[in-house]
């Protein structure tokens, strides 16, 4: 294994790890980050649904139904 190989490879190792710390800091449960975290109540109480992710998946049926 050369040098830049090495170098490729801890690159993409360090980028796995930083992206598997940041789902494990922000983790809320089954709740995402999304455009619309700032306003929504199911995120603040803890309690309800996600209308977005009901929104997609609902239209993701619909795509496979089609």
């Amino acid at each position: 294994m050369s040098l830049i190989d090495i170098v490729i490879i801890t690159v993409v190792a360090v980028a796995a790890l930083l992206c598997v710390r940041n789902l494990v800091r922000h983790a809320s449960g089954q709740c995402a980050d999304c455009a619309s975290g700032s306003c929504c109540t199911s995120k603040k109480t803890g309690k309800g649904s996600c209308k977005v992710a009901e929104d997609m998946v609902a239209k993701a049926d619909a795509a496979f139904k089609k």
